[in-house]
Protein backbone atom coordinates (compact mmCIF):
# COMPACT_ATOMS: atom_id res chain seq x y z
CA UNK A 1 0.00 0.00 0.00
CA UNK A 2 1.92 2.95 -1.12
CA UNK A 3 1.12 6.53 0.52
CA UNK A 4 1.50 10.30 -0.26
CA UNK A 5 1.31 12.97 1.78
CA UNK A 6 -1.02 15.96 1.89
CA UNK A 7 -0.75 19.11 3.09
CA UNK A 8 -2.37 19.85 6.69
CA UNK A 9 -4.10 22.77 8.45
CA UNK A 10 -3.74 21.58 11.23
CA UNK A 11 -0.78 19.77 12.70
CA UNK A 12 -2.10 17.67 15.68
CA UNK A 13 -3.18 14.53 13.45
CA UNK A 14 -1.91 12.45 10.69
CA UNK A 15 -2.97 12.57 7.95
CA UNK A 16 -3.01 9.21 5.77
CA UNK A 17 -3.81 8.64 1.94
CA UNK A 18 -4.60 4.80 1.02
CA UNK A 19 -4.27 3.93 -2.38
CA UNK A 20 -7.17 1.22 -3.88
CA UNK A 21 -8.02 -2.00 -2.23
CA UNK A 22 -8.28 -3.55 -4.99
CA UNK A 23 -3.96 -3.37 -5.67
CA UNK A 24 -4.18 -5.28 -2.41
CA UNK A 25 -7.27 -8.44 -2.96
CA UNK A 26 -7.17 -8.04 -6.65
CA UNK A 27 -11.40 -7.87 -6.15
CA UNK A 28 -13.73 -7.29 -8.95
CA UNK A 29 -15.73 -4.40 -7.72
CA UNK A 30 -19.04 -3.15 -8.93
CA UNK A 31 -19.33 0.27 -10.65
CA UNK A 32 -19.89 2.50 -7.79
CA UNK A 33 -23.76 3.92 -7.95
CA UNK A 34 -25.19 7.34 -7.16
CA UNK A 35 -26.31 10.20 -8.72
CA UNK A 36 -23.65 13.07 -9.62
CA UNK A 37 -22.66 15.23 -6.46
CA UNK A 38 -23.98 12.62 -4.11
CA UNK A 39 -22.07 12.87 -0.56
CA UNK A 40 -23.32 9.98 1.74
CA UNK A 41 -22.72 10.92 5.27
CA UNK A 42 -21.75 7.93 7.53
CA UNK A 43 -22.17 9.00 11.15
CA UNK A 44 -24.01 8.51 13.85
CA UNK A 45 -27.17 10.80 15.05
CA UNK A 46 -25.19 11.93 18.20
CA UNK A 47 -22.24 13.17 15.85
CA UNK A 48 -24.58 15.15 13.19
CA UNK A 49 -26.98 16.54 15.42
CA UNK A 50 -23.78 18.27 17.40
CA UNK A 51 -20.76 20.04 15.99
CA UNK A 52 -19.35 17.75 13.52
CA UNK A 53 -22.87 17.61 11.52
CA UNK A 54 -23.36 21.18 11.66
CA UNK A 55 -20.01 21.62 10.27
CA UNK A 56 -20.36 19.31 7.27
CA UNK A 57 -23.76 20.80 6.25
CA UNK A 58 -22.26 24.38 6.36
CA UNK A 59 -19.32 23.29 4.22
CA UNK A 60 -20.64 20.64 1.72
CA UNK A 61 -24.34 22.12 1.88
CA UNK A 62 -23.21 25.58 1.23
CA UNK A 63 -24.09 27.49 -1.95
CA UNK A 64 -22.14 26.91 -5.08
CA UNK A 65 -20.97 29.97 -6.79
CA UNK A 66 -21.62 30.87 -9.75
CA UNK A 67 -25.32 29.91 -10.58
CA UNK A 68 -28.61 31.47 -11.18
CA UNK A 69 -30.35 29.96 -8.51
CA UNK A 70 -28.98 28.09 -4.95
CA UNK A 71 -27.42 24.47 -5.49
CA UNK A 72 -25.92 23.04 -2.67
CA UNK A 73 -22.22 21.84 -3.34
CA UNK A 74 -23.45 18.67 -2.59
CA UNK A 75 -26.64 16.65 -2.18
CA UNK A 76 -26.07 15.12 1.46
CA UNK A 77 -27.27 11.78 2.73
CA UNK A 78 -26.87 10.81 6.20
CA UNK A 79 -27.22 7.16 7.78
CA UNK A 80 -26.07 5.96 11.03
CA UNK A 81 -22.99 3.88 11.15
CA UNK A 82 -25.28 0.67 12.11
CA UNK A 83 -27.53 1.35 8.86
CA UNK A 84 -24.25 1.54 6.95
CA UNK A 85 -25.27 -1.83 5.13
CA UNK A 86 -24.52 -3.22 1.55
CA UNK A 87 -26.95 -0.89 -0.03
CA UNK A 88 -25.18 1.85 0.94
CA UNK A 89 -21.32 0.41 0.56
CA UNK A 90 -21.31 1.18 -3.26
CA UNK A 91 -21.76 5.06 -3.15
CA UNK A 92 -19.87 7.39 -5.35
CA UNK A 93 -18.66 9.53 -2.49
CA UNK A 94 -18.52 8.43 1.09
CA UNK A 95 -17.70 10.64 4.50
CA UNK A 96 -17.13 8.78 7.08
CA UNK A 97 -16.93 10.40 11.19
CA UNK A 98 -16.14 8.08 13.88
CA UNK A 99 -16.02 9.34 17.19
CA UNK A 100 -14.06 7.19 19.50
CA UNK A 101 -12.59 8.63 23.22
CA UNK A 102 -9.97 6.12 22.84
CA UNK A 103 -8.69 6.83 19.14
CA UNK A 104 -6.31 9.26 17.74
CA UNK A 105 -6.89 12.15 15.49
CA UNK A 106 -6.84 10.14 12.01
CA UNK A 107 -7.98 11.24 8.27
CA UNK A 108 -7.62 8.60 5.84
CA UNK A 109 -8.79 8.93 1.93
CA UNK A 110 -9.16 5.44 0.36
CA UNK A 111 -9.95 4.97 -2.95
CA UNK A 112 -11.99 1.97 -4.48
CA UNK A 113 -13.01 0.84 -1.30
CA UNK A 114 -16.40 -1.23 -2.12
CA UNK A 115 -16.75 -0.04 -5.87
CA UNK A 116 -14.88 1.14 -8.62
CA UNK A 117 -14.20 4.56 -8.95
CA UNK A 118 -15.08 5.66 -5.41
CA UNK A 119 -13.90 7.96 -2.91
CA UNK A 120 -14.32 7.48 0.90
CA UNK A 121 -12.60 9.67 2.82
CA UNK A 122 -12.74 8.55 6.87
CA UNK A 123 -12.64 10.88 9.75
CA UNK A 124 -11.75 9.11 13.20
CA UNK A 125 -11.35 11.55 16.59
CA UNK A 126 -11.39 11.59 20.32
CA UNK A 127 -13.99 14.34 20.94
CA UNK A 128 -16.87 16.09 18.50
CA UNK A 129 -15.05 19.31 18.94
CA UNK A 130 -12.19 17.55 17.29
CA UNK A 131 -13.50 16.15 14.22
CA UNK A 132 -15.91 19.39 13.88
CA UNK A 133 -12.29 21.12 13.82
CA UNK A 134 -10.71 18.66 11.22
CA UNK A 135 -13.16 19.35 8.91
CA UNK A 136 -13.15 22.89 9.30
CA UNK A 137 -9.73 23.19 9.03
CA UNK A 138 -9.15 21.00 6.15
CA UNK A 139 -12.55 22.17 3.90
CA UNK A 140 -10.92 22.88 0.67
CA UNK A 141 -8.58 20.01 0.75
CA UNK A 142 -11.50 18.09 1.52
CA UNK A 143 -14.13 19.34 -1.14
CA UNK A 144 -11.24 19.94 -4.05
CA UNK A 145 -11.05 15.56 -3.27
CA UNK A 146 -14.89 15.06 -4.11
CA UNK A 147 -14.94 18.07 -6.82
CA UNK A 148 -11.98 16.22 -8.24
CA UNK A 149 -13.21 13.00 -8.13
CA UNK A 150 -16.16 13.91 -9.80
CA UNK A 151 -14.25 15.29 -12.64
CA UNK A 152 -12.23 12.40 -12.93
CA UNK A 153 -15.15 9.99 -13.89
CA UNK A 154 -16.90 12.15 -15.98
CA UNK A 155 -13.00 12.22 -18.21
CA UNK A 156 -12.84 8.79 -17.76
CA UNK A 157 -16.21 9.00 -19.78
CA UNK A 158 -14.87 11.53 -22.30
CA UNK A 159 -11.54 9.77 -23.13
CA UNK A 160 -13.26 7.86 -25.73
CA UNK A 161 -14.04 11.21 -27.88
CA UNK A 162 -10.01 11.89 -27.81
CA UNK A 163 -9.95 10.81 -31.59
CA UNK A 164 -13.42 12.06 -32.38
CA UNK A 165 -14.07 14.40 -35.98
CA UNK A 166 -14.68 17.55 -33.70
CA UNK A 167 -11.29 16.82 -31.60
CA UNK A 168 -9.43 16.57 -34.36
CA UNK A 169 -10.83 20.00 -35.84
CA UNK A 170 -9.92 21.85 -33.18
CA UNK A 171 -6.60 20.10 -32.75
CA UNK A 172 -5.92 21.40 -36.54
CA UNK A 173 -7.41 24.52 -35.73
CA UNK A 174 -6.27 26.18 -31.92
CA UNK A 175 -3.04 23.48 -32.17
CA UNK A 176 -4.63 21.92 -28.85
CA UNK A 177 -6.40 18.51 -27.88
CA UNK A 178 -9.62 18.33 -26.19
CA UNK A 179 -11.83 15.00 -26.17
CA UNK A 180 -15.24 16.83 -27.42
CA UNK A 181 -17.49 14.40 -29.06
CA UNK A 182 -19.45 14.42 -32.09
CA UNK A 183 -22.95 15.64 -30.87
CA UNK A 184 -21.42 18.86 -30.61
CA UNK A 185 -21.74 20.86 -33.92
CA UNK A 186 -20.25 23.68 -35.03
CA UNK A 187 -22.59 26.95 -35.04
CA UNK A 188 -20.10 29.53 -35.89
CA UNK A 189 -16.66 29.54 -36.36
CA UNK A 190 -14.31 32.21 -37.56
CA UNK A 191 -9.65 32.79 -37.73
CA UNK A 192 -9.64 32.61 -34.16
CA UNK A 193 -12.80 31.42 -32.59
CA UNK A 194 -15.54 28.40 -32.56
CA UNK A 195 -18.32 27.89 -31.11
CA UNK A 196 -20.12 24.13 -30.58
CA UNK A 197 -23.21 23.36 -29.63
CA UNK A 198 -24.72 20.40 -28.12
CA UNK A 199 -28.80 20.02 -28.17
CA UNK A 200 -31.13 17.57 -26.42
CA UNK A 201 -34.61 16.86 -24.36
CA UNK A 202 -34.98 15.42 -21.59
CA UNK A 203 -38.91 15.11 -20.75
CA UNK A 204 -39.52 17.00 -23.40
CA UNK A 205 -37.53 20.10 -22.18
CA UNK A 206 -34.74 21.49 -23.82
CA UNK A 207 -30.95 21.32 -22.47
CA UNK A 208 -28.57 23.02 -24.73
CA UNK A 209 -24.71 23.56 -23.32
CA UNK A 210 -22.23 24.78 -25.74
CA UNK A 211 -18.49 24.93 -26.17
CA UNK A 212 -16.62 28.68 -26.71
CA UNK A 213 -12.91 28.65 -28.16
CA UNK A 214 -11.43 32.16 -28.95
CA UNK A 215 -7.91 33.40 -28.88
CA UNK A 216 -6.12 36.69 -29.07
CA UNK A 217 -2.81 38.24 -28.65
CA UNK A 218 -1.35 38.72 -25.33
CA UNK A 219 -0.19 41.90 -24.57
CA UNK A 220 0.19 42.11 -20.50
CA UNK A 221 -0.72 40.57 -17.38
CA UNK A 222 -3.91 42.85 -17.51
CA UNK A 223 -5.34 40.53 -19.41
CA UNK A 224 -6.30 38.36 -16.48
CA UNK A 225 -8.41 41.31 -14.79
CA UNK A 226 -11.89 39.80 -14.48
CA UNK A 227 -12.85 43.13 -16.66
CA UNK A 228 -10.86 42.25 -19.33
CA UNK A 229 -12.04 38.72 -19.23
CA UNK A 230 -15.07 39.63 -19.72
CA UNK A 231 -14.68 42.34 -21.95
CA UNK A 232 -13.40 40.42 -24.50
CA UNK A 233 -16.04 37.74 -23.69
CA UNK A 234 -18.54 40.02 -24.49
CA UNK A 235 -17.14 40.62 -27.73
CA UNK A 236 -16.66 37.49 -29.19
CA UNK A 237 -20.03 36.42 -28.13
CA UNK A 238 -21.53 39.55 -29.29
CA UNK A 239 -20.18 38.92 -32.69
CA UNK A 240 -20.61 35.32 -32.97
CA UNK A 241 -23.01 33.92 -30.46
CA UNK A 242 -26.79 34.42 -31.58
CA UNK A 243 -30.15 33.92 -30.13
CA UNK A 244 -33.33 32.54 -31.47
CA UNK A 245 -34.32 36.53 -31.93
CA UNK A 246 -33.09 38.27 -34.76
CA UNK A 247 -29.96 40.86 -33.44
CA UNK A 248 -29.87 38.77 -30.39
CA UNK A 249 -26.34 38.13 -28.39
CA UNK A 250 -24.80 36.24 -25.43
CA UNK A 251 -23.81 38.60 -23.01
CA UNK A 252 -22.08 38.32 -19.16
CA UNK A 253 -24.34 40.12 -16.36
CA UNK A 254 -22.93 43.09 -15.76
CA UNK A 255 -24.58 43.15 -12.18
CA UNK A 256 -23.20 39.65 -10.99
CA UNK A 257 -19.18 39.98 -11.51
CA UNK A 258 -17.83 36.57 -12.08
CA UNK A 259 -16.05 34.70 -9.69
CA UNK A 260 -12.57 34.39 -10.14
CA UNK A 261 -10.07 31.99 -9.11
CA UNK A 262 -6.51 30.12 -10.39
CA UNK A 263 -6.06 26.52 -10.86
CA UNK A 264 -3.63 23.96 -11.93
CA UNK A 265 -4.05 21.63 -14.63
CA UNK A 266 -1.35 19.26 -15.40
CA UNK A 267 1.55 21.66 -14.61
CA UNK A 268 -0.30 24.39 -16.23
CA UNK A 269 -2.03 27.32 -14.58
CA UNK A 270 -5.32 28.16 -15.68
CA UNK A 271 -7.32 31.33 -14.80
CA UNK A 272 -11.44 30.59 -14.03
CA UNK A 273 -14.03 32.66 -13.58
CA UNK A 274 -17.87 31.60 -12.89
CA UNK A 275 -19.96 33.63 -14.09
CA UNK A 276 -24.25 34.18 -15.62
CA UNK A 277 -24.66 34.85 -18.98
CA UNK A 278 -27.99 36.26 -20.81
CA UNK A 279 -29.13 36.44 -24.58
CA UNK A 280 -29.55 40.48 -25.24
CA UNK A 281 -32.94 40.76 -27.13
CA UNK A 282 -34.35 37.29 -26.10
CA UNK A 283 -35.24 35.76 -23.83
CA UNK A 284 -32.54 33.23 -22.37
CA UNK A 285 -30.24 32.68 -19.38
CA UNK A 286 -27.78 30.74 -17.35
CA UNK A 287 -24.32 29.67 -16.09
CA UNK A 288 -20.79 29.28 -17.56
CA UNK A 289 -17.53 28.62 -16.92
CA UNK A 290 -14.85 29.98 -18.33
CA UNK A 291 -10.94 28.97 -18.22
CA UNK A 292 -7.76 31.32 -20.03
CA UNK A 293 -4.46 30.49 -19.90
CA UNK A 294 -1.16 32.07 -21.73
CA UNK A 295 0.18 29.95 -24.58
CA UNK A 296 3.91 31.87 -24.51
CA UNK A 297 4.88 29.51 -27.55
CA UNK A 298 2.29 31.78 -29.59
CA UNK A 299 1.90 34.92 -27.27
CA UNK A 300 -1.60 34.33 -27.16
CA UNK A 301 -4.54 33.59 -25.06
CA UNK A 302 -6.13 30.66 -25.38
CA UNK A 303 -10.17 30.84 -23.69
CA UNK A 304 -12.39 27.85 -23.23
CA UNK A 305 -15.69 28.44 -21.88
CA UNK A 306 -18.62 26.51 -21.53
CA UNK A 307 -22.14 27.42 -20.71
CA UNK A 308 -25.38 25.64 -20.00
CA UNK A 309 -29.03 26.58 -21.12
CA UNK A 310 -31.47 24.43 -18.97
CA UNK A 311 -34.69 26.54 -18.45
CA UNK A 312 -36.73 23.67 -16.48
CA UNK A 313 -33.35 21.95 -14.28
CA UNK A 314 -30.82 22.47 -11.83
CA UNK A 315 -27.86 23.77 -13.58
CA UNK A 316 -24.80 22.69 -11.33
CA UNK A 317 -24.11 19.19 -12.96
CA UNK A 318 -24.71 19.95 -16.05
CA UNK A 319 -22.15 23.06 -16.04
CA UNK A 320 -19.52 20.48 -13.91
CA UNK A 321 -19.54 18.47 -17.37
CA UNK A 322 -19.14 21.33 -19.73
CA UNK A 323 -15.75 22.27 -16.46
CA UNK A 324 -14.64 18.43 -16.79
CA UNK A 325 -14.90 18.59 -20.94
CA UNK A 326 -12.52 21.83 -21.10
CA UNK A 327 -9.76 20.28 -18.42
CA UNK A 328 -9.42 17.11 -20.82
CA UNK A 329 -7.32 20.02 -22.90
CA UNK A 330 -3.82 18.88 -23.79
CA UNK A 331 -0.72 21.20 -25.78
Amino acid sequence: MTKRNLLLLSSFFTFLILLSCEDMNERVLPNCTGKAGDLLIVADTSCYNRLTGDTIKRIFSSEQVGLPQREAKFNLIQVQHRSFDRIFHTIRNILMVKIDPASKMKLTITKDVWANSQLVITITAPTDLLASETISNNREVLLDYFNDKELERLQAKYRINANSKNAQYVKEKFQLGINIDELYVVAKESDDFIWLRKEKSIGGHQVSQGILIYTYPYTSDSTFYVSELVKQRNAYTKKYVNGAAEGSYMQSYEEYVPNQKEVSLNGVYLNELRGLWYMEGDFMGGPYVNYSLVDEKRNRVICLDGYVYAPQFDKKEFLREQEALIKTITF
